[in-house]
């Protein structure tokens, strides 16, 4: 228990450091948002790593800064609400087709709410960059260190969504 108490310290620090830098930096309301989500992407890696579950808090956290995104930019709220459906329709059909075996409910609802705080045009790249992760370090893993098939999908989800908010211009041109 312990160790989860100075994890979640940890977050908590990046996030307020991250805050601050947002703030002094001047950057856009966007930014902002995705510096908060930062702790939380990592916890949802961390977490989903060792237990193979997302808890359910950590996809709503997401999912509010998704809302507080889609009030600051209410103009193109169809450009959200396309990413929430095509991210989370996307990863649903997988656990359909898959006999609900081949992904989890907590995966769905990550990118549900990462498509609501990305929008259409940065969460598909997102859901590509992590599953090009996800093949790549899995089979390396496998092949190396004699993992299963299994994987838990939350990291790779979760470094996708970052990689695209870094540098979600240039990903998206």
């Amino acid at each position: 228990m312990r160790s989860w108490r100075n994890r979640l310290r940890l977050l908590l620090l990046a996030s307020l450091l991250c805050l601050w830098m947002a703030g002094t930096a001047g950057r856009q309301p966007e930014r902002i948002l995705y510096c908060m989500c930062v702790p939380l992407l990592l916890a949802i890696g961390i977490i989903d790593e060792t237990t193979g579950r997302i808890p359910p808090w950590l996809n709503l956290a997401v999912g509010m800064l998704g809302m507080i995104r889609l009030i600051q930019d209410i103009a193109h709220w169809q450009e959200y609400l396309c990413g929430m459906l095509a991210a989370g329709g996307i990863l649903y059909a997988i656990y359909r087709t898959s006999r609900k075996k081949g992904i989890g409910g907590g995966d769905i609802k990550l990118m549900a709410a990462a498509g609501l705080l990305l929008g259409l045009n940065k969460v598909l790249p997102a859901l590509f960059i992590a599953s090009l992760l996800a093949a790549a370090i899995h089979f390396l893993r496998m092949k190396f260190f004699g993992s299963g098939r299994s994987l838990a999908f939350g990291p790779y989800l979760s470094a996708g969504i970052f990689a695209v908010m870094l540098s979600a211009d240039r990903i998206v041109q």
